[in-house]
């Protein structure tokens, strides 16, 4: 049985991906190849099975279908030891004395409005509201309404308005405020 060998461009059109990414495995010794002659690559299609596409490399030749089923069971066992686990009891949970503030009425002193403060610091509402939709921000919700009368849903305590000072502080259209970094714990 002989070997059969292709080049880099054939490799790469197997694989479904550019030569230059060849040529980085090659040189990273991720996948073998042999120089017959200067500037003549040869790579044994036999080498080139892990990197076929449906294949995830560094599993072994195991085709990304059987990965996914394999994780899928993973996750049907952790979710089966989660539901037959036993709540804790309050008594047998820690507890942690936190200050409940309200989450309806005047809003709190140490909460400052996230709109009012983006404004404040000339950073987008709408980039402020991503960054807390994917929880780079910490905020608080409530049905508050500040001293002008305006409803705030969304506010930042001492924590969230230096989250927000770190975040943003680099940004060209940014506009500090007398009390930035905003590194104390209740300063607006």
């Amino acid at each position: 049985m002989t070997t059969e060998y292709v080049n880099i461009m054939e490799a790469a059109r197997r694989c479904g991906v550019s030569d230059k990414t060849i040529r980085r495995w090659i040189h990273a010794q991720k996948l073998r190849a042999q120089f017959p002659q200067p500037n003549r690559c040869e790579i044994a299609i036999s080498d080139l099975e892990p990197f076929l596409p449906g294949q995830v490399l560094g599993q072994g030749g195991e085709s990304l279908e059987d990965r996914v089923a394999a994780l899928e069971r993973q996750v049907q066992a952790l979710e089966q030891q989660v539901l037959s686990r036993p709540s804790a009891s309050k008594a047998e949970r820690p507890s942690v004395s936190r200050k409940r503030h309200s989450t309806t009425g005047p809003l709190p002193r140490h909460l400052v409005s996230v709109q009012a403060f983006a404004e404040l610091h000339r950073v987008p509402s709408q980039k402020v509201l991503t960054h807390i939709d994917i929880s780079l921000l910490p905020v608080h919700r409530g049905a508050w309404t500040d001293h002008d009368g305006l409803e705030v849903a969304l506010a930042f305590d001492a924590k969230g308005r230096q989250a927000f000072h770190q975040l943003y502080h680099d940004l060209p259209q940014f506009v500090p405020c007398s009390r930035c970094p905003h590194a104390l714990p209740g300063h607006v």
